[in-house]
């Protein structure tokens, strides 16, 4: 999982980005990008947005089964970097845009990335908005546990090579 920094709303709230491949049972595999803001107020309000959008909580077995309703969100990655999230109303960027593996790349040939949301607190914090590498694999485990526990939001999101348009614009 790469991690990075990134701001959204009129606030210009902080948070986090988590990228990683997720391996399903039946060993599917498909690009994961996973959000947590920094507060617990950016996250209900980011999560009224998300949920409008299509996202919705998942348990374990919509998880492990890769039971994920589509919906209206966009992941657009340029240059190979994680640049933006798109709700179709609002845009979520990733400051400094993240690096996305050759690996996050080719599960993403199909044209669709999980989205997630993910409470704040969930990754460890460095106070800079990234994960040490150490915390990697263990980040991965955490959101599978909070699908477990029914508290992550996810869904499919297209993926696109450019910004998203603005909305009304098509």
């Amino acid at each position: 999982m790469a991690v990075g920094a990134g701001r959204y709303g009129p606030g210009m709230a902080m948070m986090t980005w988590g990228l990683s491949v997720v391996e399903l049972a039946d060993g599917d595999r498909w690009s994961m990008a996973v959000a947590q803001p920094d507060s617990g107020d950016s996250y209900d309000a980011l999560a009224v947005r998300l949920k409008q959008a299509g996202l919705k909580r998942v348990n374990s077995r919509e998880w492990n089964g890769g039971l994920w309703p589509v919906t209206a969100c966009s992941v657009s990655v340029l240059g190979g970097r994680l640049a933006e999230a798109h709700t179709g109303r609002s845009r979520l960027l990733c400051q400094p845009p993240v690096e996305v593996s050759p690996g996050w790349e080719k599960a993403g040939a199909r044209g669709r990335v999980v989205l997630g949301l993910v409470h704040p607190g969930t990754f460890p914090s460095t106070g800079e908005g990234y994960l040490l590498p150490e915390h990697l694999e263990h980040a991965v485990e955490t959101v599978e546990a909070e699908a477990a526990a029914g508290r992550l939001l996810a869904g499919l999101a297209v993926l696109l090579d450019h910004p998203a348009p603005a909305p009304g614009r098509r």
